[in-house]
């Protein structure tokens, strides 16, 4: 009995000059139920390998029919699996060989309408008519002069191949018939799984058993997960592991090109000819709409797999809404929590990837080399492939390779000649497409990747971009007004170009931040794509983005410390180093360095970092503005403050008495700034023993504030403690206190009683009630001051520190010397 089922036949030839022929050959293929299958109908997948997918393709089929001309074919360089260096079309016909496939071969004659002795190009002639020889060897084979010549031979051909299919089906089911009935072999699921697993599959086993897990459970109801992430990370060769692993469970195993609707039809359609749902010259809509339905009501032990999705909704169409079929999706875009369980394919971790380039390489002994360079290379599986082939073909370590990558990695990210044989695109070129595709969704989606991309490699919270959106010029900022940020989001989530994640402040969990991310190669490949005066403008735009939005009063205020920690290492790359500041930029560089110092004195008391950038905003006002200029003037008062707080008071001297000429010279003796500049010469001629210069300071520095900001100002409370503090250096504490106590009674109101600036004299006053021997008042103040420094600034901080030592003092005066003891431990006092 005639077999009804068509017949699968992979057609191959050795140079792509035959496409009449090719043709030929495919279009008498359904007169004899065979249906061709050949690598021009595949998309070309990133994940794929050309060897692996060739000889997939020849797995796939259950027959071989090839075409041989002039030339010997592609050769592919692989030393593990091609040592021969046979071309791709031999390496496929020892395949079919080793399978026991039928095979039918076309060859060109040597006096085809051009002779081959009128080519003039003769390479690799030893290795053709070798293969010729092998060919021609018990095949069924035919010689063609022409394309018309060679009509008729294949249709002798194919009939005879036909006949070696259908007997070969015939023994097998008689073999089938005569075995053993009580332990039957389980068949070998249908598949059309177009790559093969690589011999180094690593660091995939969580991911294998989140997609078993989506996919169980499940019974009489169609079962689909999504594997989504980076171009490159491993989608499509992982979907194929797990369908290699998983075959004895379906009775198919399908793959389905999803990138376009053409595509998807098309293989839904084989699906059903190789199930024998629909016949091979049924018309593809109706044949298409079989096929569904059957999925919907047959479809047990059957896996789809999706390949190269674009989204749900194109995807939605050629889904079965029922039935038990089981479905994977592999996807770029990461949202397809409506129709799919999403599992998100991470890159490897560096232990993975490092194990990866030693058995790729076989450089055993660098273990430490693979390590690094597996994190420069930030996981990604198709860049650890491509420094591996790098590696490989120079016979280099990996060391070198990735002194050779820190010195010129753009160079090497688009190696083309280490490029998978299968898919010509490198590392930068997969990652430059898949930005051009996410601007074609979006118009800002690029220029937001290429800014974000010349940021720190830290996570960027989107208020930069929503709250100076200006800074960025147009049409940037109105294509990012409105909902324009979010979609331009989601076009480069569409391509896992970048990730959005909410990020809980480190010190305050409750307060968290909307943030995006950047994977190190798409940063290298988005940042090269600026070039000239618009890469210059990008990074005049950001440097005036962040100073717009990095708080101004960050010293004292810890409502700001979330957001400046946020942007702390965000501003620090962008003034970082000693490298002039951009022309135009110079006010944005001076104020972020004057800001990053500051919260570095006030809330780290990292004194010595605080000490550079504040040497940093001097030297640009100097240079700019002038050394009489009054933001000059500030810069020196941070600096000196600075120096004080580090007991450097001889320095500081002679800086803030040029701070006091410069700003009565500029901006008048009664202007808030003069005030500053007074009260903080005064504390350090206060230290200096100078009691009467400090007092004359400290009264005209307190009736300028009480002028200019009102007797309820934080700015007033300020010289009300100064003033306390001389007194009490005087041995005036009976008027100290009630200034001390005035002071503190502005600031809760004013501040907040957590404020640090309110803490410091709860500290002052807590101190002063101990020198005048009231112990018993002195210990809340002094223990509610260290609760606050301590869950603000942290334990190490100095301020917390010295409100511990006045709080073991005040206990020991109460006789309470073992908790004393106790808490100078705790905070080393």
């Amino acid at each position: 009995m005639t077999n009804k089922t068509p017949y699968s036949v992979m057609v191959s030839s050795t140079y792509k000059e035959l496409i009449e022929q090719r043709r030929v050959v495919r279009e008498e293929m359904p007169n004899f139920r065979s249906l061709p299958i050949a690598m021009e109908d595949d998309a070309a997948l990133p994940d794929q390998d050309l060897i692996d997918a060739s000889l997939a393709k020849v797995d796939e089929a259950d027959a071989y029919v090839g075409l041989i001309g002039y030339r010997y074919g592609q050769t592919p360089v692989c030393k593990s699996r091609n040592p021969k260096e046979f071309s791709l079309t031999e390496l496929e016909f020892r395949h079919a060989v080793e399978r026991n496939l039928p095979i039918c071969m076309f060859i060109m004659h040597d006096e085809y309408l051009i002779p081959k002795s009128a080519l003039k190009e003769k390479r690799d002639e030893e290795k053709l008519r070798a293969f010729l020889e092998l060919v021609k060897k018990d095949r069924i084979y035919a010689e063609f002069l022409s394309v018309e010549d060679l009509k008729p031979k294949v249709i002798k051909s194919l009939g005879r191949l036909r006949e070696a299919l259908e007997n070969r089906a015939a023994s097998r089911a008689k073999a089938s018939v005569d075995a053993d009935t009580k332990s039957p072999a389980k068949p070998l699921a249908e598949s059309n799984i177009p790559i093969r697993v690589p011999e180094h599959f690593l660091g995939r086993e969580d991911s294998l058993r989140a997609i078993a897990s989506a996919l169980a459970g499940k019974e009489g109801r169609v079962a689909i997960t999504a594997l989504h992430g980076l171009r490159g990370v491993g989608k499509t060769t992982l979907a194929a592991a797990y369908a290699l692993n998983k075959s004895a469970d379906y009775r198919a195993t399908w793959w389905i090109r999803a990138q376009t609707p053409d595509t998807m039809r098309a293989d839904l359609v084989a699906l059903g000819v190789r199930l024998g749902w629909v016949g091979a010259e049924d018309k593809e809509e109706p044949a298409l709409g079989v096929v569904k339905e059957k999925l919907r009501t047959d479809g047990e032990r059957l896996l789809l797999i999706f390949d190269n999705a674009n989204n749900a909704k194109e995807l939605g169409p050629f889904l079965p809404q029922a039935g038990a079929a089981k479905l994977l999706i592999t996807s770029t875009a990461p949202n397809w929590g409506g129709v799919a369980k999403p599992v998100e394919i991470e890159v490897w971790d560096k232990e993975v990837g490092a194990k990866f380039l030693i058995a790729r390489t076989g450089r055993a002994k660098e273990p430490s080399e693979a390590e690094k360079l597996s994190e420069a290379l930030g996981g990604l599986p198709l860049a650890h492939e491509q420094a591996a082939a790098y590696c490989e073909r120079l016979g280099i370590g990996l060391g070198e390779y990735l002194k050779r990558f820190a010195a010129s990695s753009g160079k090497l990210l688009d190696s083309e000649k280490d490029a998978p044989a299968d898919y010509p695109l490198t590392v930068a070129k997969t990652l430059a497409l898949a930005i051009e595709q996410a601007a074609k969704i979006h118009p800002a989606a690029e220029p937001l990747l290429v800014h974000a991309a010349l940021l720190a490699p830290e996570p960027i919270p989107l208020f930069l971009f929503s709250e100076a959106r200006e800074k960025f010029g147009e049409p940037l900022a109105s294509l990012l007004a409105g909902d324009g940020l979010d979609e331009a989001i989601a076009a480069l989530r569409a391509f896992a170009l970048i990730d959005r994640e909410e990020i809980a402040d480190e010190r305050e969990p409750e307060i968290s931040f909307d943030t995006i991310r950047l994977h190190r190669l798409v940063r290298e490949v988005a940042a090269r794509r600026g070039e000239g005066e618009n890469l210059v403008a990008a990074r005049r735009a950001l440097l005036e983005a962040v100073a717009a939005v990095y708080p101004r009063d960050v010293f004292y205020n810890p409502k700001t410390w979330p957001r400046a920690r946020r942007l702390d290492a965000l501003a620090l790359a962008l003034v970082g180093g000693g490298d002039e500041p951009q022309r135009g930029a110079e006010a944005e560089a001076s104020y972020l360095s004057t800001m990053l110092a500051s919260y570095r004195q006030g809330a780290l008391a990292a004194y010595a970092q605080a000490r550079l950038l504040f040497e940093r905003a001097l030297a640009i006002d100097e240079k700019t503005l002038g050394p009489e200029h009054h933001e000059t003037a500030t810069s020196l008062n941070n600096l000196a403050l600075l120096l004080k707080t580090q007991g450097d008071v001889a320095a500081a001297r002679p800086l803030y008495e040029r701070v006091l000429r410069i700003t009565e010279k500029a901006l008048g003796p009664e202007h808030p700034n003069m005030a500053t500049s007074l009260n903080n010469l005064a504390l350090l001629l206060r230290d200096q023993g100078d009691l009467a210069s400090a007092q004359f300071h400290l009264e005209r520095a307190l009736a300028i504030r009480k002028k200019v900001c009102g007797p309820e100002h934080p700015d007033t409370a300020n010289s009300l403690n100064s003033v306390a503090l001389l007194l009490a250096a005087r041995g005036d504490h009976d008027g100290a206190q009630p200034l001390f106590e005035r002071t503190l009674a502005i600031c809760e109101k004013t501040l907040g009683p957590e404020d640090p600036r309110t803490n410091l004299t709860r500290g002052n006053l807590a101190q002063l009630l101990l020198e005048n021997g009231d112990a018993i008042q002195a210990l809340p103040l002094a223990e509610a001051a260290r609760a606050a420094h301590e869950k603000i600034l942290g334990p190490d901080h100095p301020w917390t520190k010295e409100s511990a030592l006045t709080t073991a003092a005040a206990l020991g005066a109460l006789g309470r010397g073992g908790e004393a003891a106790e808490l100078r431990a705790r905070f080393g006092v």
